[in-house]
């Protein structure tokens, strides 16, 4: 499984990273949308993995515009929820194509479920 990550936080990023490929998944990064964009079409990605909150475009600003050259495409978003609270942004996430959404913290576990990918073994990280 093809999985792109986006997040603008350099460390989250490098943490969602190693998860996703402790779950055996193939992974490429990106700090932004656009970035994000582009890679979710040149490396065929099954699965995208999007922070909600970011800089310049964010989250809902990719979950709108994939879903239209890429409508196959899973989505996970994910988001702490900064001062407004995750609740109501992966709401929205949801209402505008995310096929899940989890609240930062969350699991390996977690992750995998989201991705559809084979549970971590017993030494599972979380964030």
């Amino acid at each position: 499984m093809k999985v792109c990550v986006i997040d603008d936080d350099p460390l989250m990023l490098e943490h969602l990273a190693e998860m996703v490929t402790g779950l055996g998944c193939q992974v490429v990064t990106a700090s932004d949308v656009d970035t994000g964009l582009r890679l979710v079409e040149s490396q065929g990605s099954d699965v995208a993995v999007v922070d909600i909150l970011m800089p310049d475009r964010d989250g809902l600003t990719f979950i709108m515009e994939v879903r239209r050259s890429r409508p196959d495409l899973r989505i996970v978003a994910i988001s702490g929820g900064g001062r407004l609270g995750a609740g109501s942004l992966l709401s929205m996430a949801g209402g505008l194509g995310a096929n899940t959404t989890l609240v930062k913290p969350f699991s390996s576990s977690d992750l995998a479920q989201a991705l559809g990918a084979p549970e971590p073994g017993p030494r599972a990280s979380s964030i």
